[in-house]
């Protein structure tokens, strides 16, 4: 009896601390940015609507973090930031790979935030999640060099006060793993 309670007590506690997180990033294209595609830039992601109301800064803030994944990996990327290109509005793609090919830079990413939710709270019941969509170009001919989406999801529960934002760096560096060489 007292080895099934115990039994019982570990099966309980691995699905409480295992059991409910993913992250993932899946490759949309069989095609990869070449390591020769040093130069990106990167346009504010689009930020994520919740209950018909758009979550104003959650784009921009993992475009930021996106960037400076990227940097990590050697090359040279830099977020835009212009009155033309805002994460409150769509990105015009022509004109994205036209700003792209002026700036001399070999690759345009735009992206658009899916799902964006905050639990907000310890023990709340609701879930964090950050889902995105990542579209790379070629601003030469303006078309598409491959893509990826990613979702990264917490626990039912959590032990600490952490916003969804916790998962940026995470996510984007599960994304540049799957789009990169």
């Amino acid at each position: 009896m007292k080895k099934n309670t115990i039994i019982l007590l570990v099966v309980i506690l691995l699905s409480i601390f295992l059991g409910c997180a993913a992250r993932h990033a899946n490759l949309d294209r069989n095609e990869k940015i070449y390591k020769a595609q040093k130069n990106i830039i990167v346009f504010p992601f689009r930020n994520a609507y919740y209950k018909g109301r758009e979550l104003v800064g959650v784009g921009t803030a993992l475009s930021s973090t996106f960037v400076n994944e990227v940097i990590g990996t050697g090359r040279e990327c830099r977020l835009v930031e212009t009155e033309e290109f805002r994460e409150t509005k769509a990105v015009d793609i022509n004109q994205a790979c036209e700003y792209t090919k002026q700036q001399g830079a070999d690759v345009a990413i735009i992206g658009m935030v899916n799902e964006w939710i905050d639990g907000a709270t310890q023990w709340s019941g609701k879930v964090d999640v950050v889902s995105v969509s990542i579209f790379a170009y070629d601003p030469e001919t303006c078309s598409l060099i491959t893509s990826a989406t990613g979702r990264e999801q917490g626990q039912w529960f959590t032990f600490v006060n952490a916003p969804a934002t916790r998962f940026y760096k995470t996510l984007s560096q599960d994304l540049i793993a799957a789009m990169f060489e």
